[in-house]
């Protein structure tokens, strides 16, 4: 089987239509189908499944091969970079993904920083969740993501800390303490944004034998601070998320502090791709050593 044709099944089985992989690989339908096939007839098994109802699937045997093929192709990208660097040149792309708040935050000054001794470097943006951006990794969709950490079975950079604040409503009785603890948090009305902070909310709560009581879990930070200004509830949010929308509601801190840590994560770091190590080289050089924690 050729690269190509690889290249078509993997693009395939992102976008479960064939009619979408054939006009985003500048090809007729009928060769990627052709591509498909050879490599089914080659590897003497299903891969793809045609449903009239659900459209295009992946067989098991498909899912695995699905991790493989992209394995190939990042590794041949990283052949080219090889190459490119050998003669000079800065060529190739980062396939990256983060979840928006990391996404907003942290990418911006890492591209900027690349593309001033590398303009020709193309970055692939993916955002999603906390969970899909580890998925997404895990399943070498990318090549590396910003995440959450503990990120198992895959090789990390932590990067920094990021601390959960308190969103209080007009005239919240809580505005009358000068420091306000888990203990201050037993029962209350609080709004959760969903993002992957969950389980460090959830272990603070209980290791302060506090009842976390979420009355409300919203899957945006904007959602979440106009729900507190209607004075629906107490929001519980992250300090980086917050930063990223303008408000006026009453920040505080919470003690003990609730605190997650963001790293970088890679499949494996030894056979990481010379962008890929360009890429935790810069993220190194702008958030740890200048040992950035995010608190309010």
């Amino acid at each position: 089987m050729t690269i190509t044709q690889i290249m078509t099944f993997v693009r395939v089985a992102e976008t479960l239509s064939f009619t979408q992989a054939a006009h985003d690989l500048h090809m007729t339908q009928p060769a990627v189908s052709h591509a498909i096939a050879s490599i089914e007839n080659e590897l003497d098994t299903l891969l793809l499944v045609r449903d009239r109802k659900k459209g295009v699937l992946l067989t098991e045997i498909g899912e695995q091969v699905l991790m493989q093929f992209r394995t190939i192709l990042h590794s041949m990208e990283k052949v080219q970079q090889q190459v490119a660097a050998v003669k000079g040149l800065d060529v190739g792309t980062i396939c990256v993904g983060a979840f928006p708040s990391a996404s907003a935050y942290f990418l911006p000054p890492i591209i900027q920083k690349i593309k001033q001794n590398y303009p020709n470097l193309v970055f692939d943006l993916h955002e999603g969740s906390a969970n899909d951006v580890k998925e997404w990794v895990y399943n070498r969709k990318i090549e590396v993501g910003i995440v959450l950490l503990p990120a198992p079975e895959l090789d990390v950079i932590p990067l920094c800390e990021n601390d959960m604040v308190l969103l209080l409503p007009a005239s919240h009785p809580l505005q009358q303490q000068a420091h306000i603890t888990i203990q201050h948090l037993h029962k209350e009305d609080m709004i959760l944004c969903k993002g992957g902070h969950e389980t460090a909310i959830i272990e603070a709560f209980d290791n302060e034998n506090c009842e976390l009581n979420i009355t409300f879990t919203t899957h945006n930070v904007s959602a979440l601070i106009n729900m507190v200004r209607q004075g629906l509830g107490i929001g519980i949010v992250s300090n980086l998320a917050l930063s990223m929308h303008p408000h006026q509601l009453d920040v505080r801190e919470v003690t003990p502090r609730i605190t997650s840590q963001i790293g970088i994560a890679i499949p494996s770091l030894p056979n990481a791709s010379l962008a890929v190590q360009l890429l935790i080289k810069t993220a190194e050089e702008l958030f740890i050593e200048s040992a950035i924690s995010i608190s309010s």
